[in-house]
């Protein structure tokens, strides 16, 4: 019994110093650890303040130009423009000139007695004005012999004979006697005084194979006579003959 009381008592004294070491060393461990925790703090407060601040570069650009203002709305109202009336035009004044004036020709005396005014140096008295030096005095004035230019309707209007009948009337080729066929030709008849034609003048043909027998056919017309101051009188007048199929 005595033996296991030492036991118990070593084993007591072993037992109290580790808890006391324990102890101690938590002490320690605390201490430093809480040093370290300042000293970190410090530390790092210390370095905060060392850093250098980024240098930031700042550049201004210039600002986009404001866009366009937007057009006038169109208003029904809208005030119209101011009429300029235009400056009349100041007329300038211009001095008539003076024209001297034409003094009256003299008349002409007559150099004897019984002379015409307006007739020839050296025409005989009591000759015809407007006739020939040499001519007979109390000679008629010759008459226009030449034909008379008359209308298609009076030249038409003097026919004695029928042109739609066989003997004066142009016929077409057989190449050519189909039905609706219409040649057209322009020709110029000239009529004597007696009525009997003298001339045929094509003046558009109507085909190579009609126009030789145009002059031949309307040479064989007859004309009542044109009388012109009661005398008989030549005329010509143009024509525009149709010929067709039958």
């Amino acid at each position: 019994m005595a033996f296991e009381a030492i036991l118990e008592q070593a084993r007591g004294t072993a037992t109290a110093r580790p808890t006391r070491r324990r102890r101690i060393m938590l002490t320690v461990s605390l201490a430093v650890h809480i040093a370290a925790l300042l000293v970190g703090i410090a530390w790092s407060f210390w370095q905060v303040d060392e850093l250098p601040l980024p240098q930031v570069a700042v550049t201004l650009a210039g600002a986009p130009p404001p866009p366009p203002p937007p057009p006038p709305a169109a208003h029904s109202g809208a005030k119209t423009r101011p009429k300029i009336k235009p400056t009349p035009k100041v007329e300038q004044l211009v001095q008539p000139q003076e024209h001297p004036k034409e003094q009256p020709k003299p008349e002409e005396k007559e150099d004897e007695e019984g002379a015409q005014q307006g007739g020839v140096e050296g025409g005989v008295k009591g000759g015809v004005q407007g006739g020939v030096v040499g001519g007979v005095v109390g000679a008629p004035v010759p008459a226009n012999t030449g034909p008379r230019m008359l209308a298609p309707q009076i030249g038409k209007g003097l026919l004695l004979i029928d042109p739609n009948e066989e003997q004066y009337r142009v016929k077409l080729p057989p190449a050519l006697q189909r039905s609706g066929t219409l040649l057209t030709a322009i020709v110029r008849i000239c009529v004597s005084a007696q009525g009997a034609v003298t001339d045929v003048k094509i003046l558009r043909g109507a085909g190579p194979a009609i126009d030789p027998q145009i002059p031949s056919v309307l040479g064989r017309w007859r004309y009542r006579p044109f009388t012109l101051n009661g005398q008989p009188t030549p005329f010509c007048y143009p024509l525009r003959y149709e010929i067709s199929a039958r």
